[in-house]
């Protein structure tokens, strides 16, 4: 049993294995005496680090008169006799059954492998035949082998030494954990490979050993010795320590590509595969000899985990460490997913942390830590949520209201009342409002990147939208009427162009929507937050940094300010121009609930979904009153002068024509021309007349209609005695309505 065979290695001496040379570590390959030729202490100490190795060549065996290869410097080595298989043999390495205390026995229940707390049968490679004889007897049974046609047959091994039931042509010397330390002559620890006795991965401990020579005192290296742990015995003690906590623990090398080490759920990093296709799993054999043959054990990096829940924790917890730099003291949020029914369910979120571990002789490994922590969803509003109603019902009532309110406005867009509020922009803004309420329904749903993204176009976009036609309405304003005190002097500001003043406004928010989109979009970022009782995770929308948020405030707030500036200056016109008032008061309600929004988004601590509930609820009060302030004082007026007319009507006297009733105001639009009142100059008094197309500018019934600052000397004053005819009024109605 202990005969070599073709192909076999085994070490040949060089001058009986009495030769000596430096070993090839860089301490004992310096020349002492070359360095340090002046300073005898150095020198000394120089060469007591030198170490001499025993010099040998590992060779393989050859066929009958073939000779012999040297491995080490793969020549043909020519002997003195021929290098037949039979006549060369080996020192066996013997595998026993042995107990608890490490001496050998076939006890049923008392053999310690795979270790002492799981003792059980000892058995033969196969797994399945127990080892069946007395300790001085031979055995019945001692492995199996392979027949052509693959059939197992047993082998009868008799010969072996006693104690032990199986013996292996094994030599440390060839060993990748034996030449390592050989080369660098100082403690190590391998790299993980494959034991040669169990077909398991592990690791291996190396120190070197040496005597010192009688004869001239040099260190010579003569062996090693190596402790081996496997990378299932390194689960087993996480196993052990953390089986009933809820962490996860795992430990992964720090060289790329990371492989597993040993994890806490029992997971090794190792898989048994066919050797002409790793990517199919080594099948269940009997025939253990022949599993060897077509089977070989390989490594998985971490990245590779996908064999159930828990080895998704440790392969995403990598992953999302890996793309963060591997920060040594911050916890990263990781959420795990599971496939069920071909849809992702996630089943739960950890917080990932991870240390690194070095060692003395070589260990530089990672150990990553998961541990569950509890979901907040407060950030967030779905469909059934208790917070659900309280975000959907104010956008839905408030598009609603302004919706119902822009049409009834633009019903009586040829009443008096409404064209001198000039409609066109007062309608374009009530249905920007109606917008508004409705990009608040984006705020439903979880915090996606798609949907945070969504968030920051449509409430920013909607909201210049809405408040671009407000604000060139009130420059407007101010500019043809002036702040009341002056007469303006004679100018005109057509529809088409202020409609076109709005685009740069509505144009510039875009730009700035797109350059964000692309440099610092609004998404969607996981985050752990710490208190006294433990660590909660959350999913936000945010922005990387608050440049978005101070170039949204200084734009949208400078629209307003300014605005809320014409708006005051405008405070003394006089009050037939009506909506000097409702551009003050519009203006001012939404600087004032955009202020409170502000504040309360950024200094008080709520969550998300708080923020958004009063956002919508701001939105909706913001929007419905100023709506209102525009059109229910319009359609008030308009009742109020229709009543009065049909009694006035039902009492005037033959023969005289009756003005519209007061307080009810003739706009003179844009496309009003002064021809018509020219055609009563006859009827007015005082040689001054101001006949502004101003759009806005109004002549109301009373007889004396005043543009003047209050100052009755300045002489400017129109007045319309009530003699005009019916005929004059509808030319003057219908030019306004053109």
């Amino acid at each position: 049993p202990c005969l070599m065979h073709p192909g076999q290695s085994y070490i040949e001496c060089i001058d009986g294995c009495k030769a000596i040379q430096k070993c090839p570590d860089e301490n004992s390959q310096r020349e002492c005496r070359q360095l340090f030729d002046d300073n005898e202490d150095e020198r000394n100490s120089c060469e007591e680090e030198v170490k001499w190795c025993i010099s040998y060549r590992e060779q393989i065996i050859l066929p009958e008169n073939d000779g012999a290869i040297a491995v080490n410097n793969a020549k043909i080595v020519n002997t003195s006799e021929n290098n037949y298989h039979s006549q060369r043999g080996y020192i066996p390495w013997t595998q026993h059954c042995i107990d608890s205390s490490g001496l050998p026995t076939q006890t049923p229940g008392q053999n310690s492998v795979p270790g002492p707390d799981n003792l059980h049968n000892c058995y033969h490679s196969d797994g399945s035949n127990p080892v069946q004889r007395n300790l001085s007897g031979p055995y019945a049974y001692c492995g199996i082998d392979s027949d052509d046609d693959g059939t197992a047959t047993p082998i009868i091994c008799n010969t072996t030494f006693i104690g032990g039931f199986v013996s292996y042509n094994y030599d440390p010397r060839y060993r990748p954990w034996y030449t390592k330390t050989k080369e660098m002559q100082e403690p190590n620890w391998s790299e993980p490979y494959v034991f040669f006795q169990n077909d398991q991965m592990g690791i291996s401990y190396s120190h070197p050993i040496y005597k010192t020579d009688e004869d001239d005192g040099r260190k010579v290296f003569v062996g090693v010795l190596a402790l081996d742990l496997t990378l299932t015995g390194i689960a087993s003690f996480l196993i052990k320590n953390y089986d009933e906590a809820e962490n996860i623990v795992a430990i992964i090398e720090e060289a790329e590509p990371n492989y597993l080490i040993a994890s806490s759920t029992g997971t090794t990093g190792v898989k048994k595969v066919l050797k002409d296709d790793h990517s199919i799993p080594c099948p269940e054999m009997e025939n253990f000899a022949l599993a060897s043959e077509i089977c070989t054990t390989v490594r998985i990096p971490v990245a590779e985990l996908k064999n159930g829940f828990m080895e998704r924790v440790i392969s995403n917890s990598y992953m999302i460490q890996k793309k963060n730099g591997f920060p040594p003291s911050r916890l990263l949020p990781v959420q795990s997913k599971d496939d069920t029914d071909d849809v992702e369910v996630a089943q739960g979120v950890h917080a990932s942390q991870t240390k690194q571990f070095t060692s003395v002789g070589g260990i530089n490994w990672r150990i990553m830590i998961m541990s569950p922590v509890d979901i907040h969803e407060d950030d967030s509003i779905l469909p059934g949520d208790d917070m659900f109603p309280f975000l959907v019902t104010p956008a839905i009532i408030g598009s609603v209201v302004c919706m119902a309110l822009l049409l009834l406005f633009t019903k009586h867009r040829g009443e008096q009342e409404v064209i001198a509020s000039d409609w066109r922009f007062t309608g374009a803004f009530i249905f920007g409002c109606a917008l508004l309420n409705l990009a608040c329904l984006s705020l439903i749903g979880p915090n996606t990147d798609s949907l945070c993204l969504s968030r920051m176009w449509f409430l920013n976009f909607f909201f210049v939208l809405a408040l671009t036609p407000l604000f060139v309405k009130t420059w407007r304003f101010y500019k043809l009427l002036g702040d009341g005190t002056v007469i303006p002097r004679r100018q005109s500001i057509s529809h088409a162009k202020t409609t076109l003043m709005m685009i740069p406004f509505i144009l510039f928010e875009v730009l700035i929507l797109t350059i964000f989109t692309f440099v610092d979009p609004n998404r969607a970022e996981e985050m752990l937050e710490y208190d006294d009782v433990g660590v909660t995770h959350r999913i936000v929308c945010t922005h990387d940094n608050s440049a978005f948020f101070a170039v949204q405030v200084v734009y949208q707030g400078s629209l307003i300010l300014v605005g809320c500036v014409l708006a005051f200056k405008t405070r003394n016109m006089k009050k037939e121009y009506r909506d000097n008032q409702q551009l003050m008061l519009t203006l001012y309600n939404i600087a004032l609930v955009g202020t409170v929004i502000l504040i309360v988004a950024n200094v008080v601590k709520v969550y998300q979904g708080t923020i958004r509930i009063f956002l919508s609820v701001g939105v909706f009060w913001m929007t419905v009153f100023s709506c209102c302030v525009f059109v229910l004082p319009r359609l008030l007026q308009i009742h109020t002068r229709s009543s009065i007319s049909s009694n006035r009507g039902r009492r005037s006297q033959p023969g005289r024509a009756q003005l519209p009733s007061a307080p009810s105001t003739v706009a003179i639009d844009s496309g009003f021309c002064a021809s018509t009142l020219q055609q009563q100059q006859d009827h007015v008094e005082g040689a001054n007349i101001v006949s502004s197309r101003t759009l806005g500018t109004a002549v109301e019934n009373p007889a004396n209609f005043d543009l003047s600052d209050g100052d009755s000397s300045s002489g400017r004053r129109v007045s319309f005695e009530p003699i005009l005819n019916e005929e004059t009024i509808q030319a003057i109605e219908k030019a306004a309505n053109r």
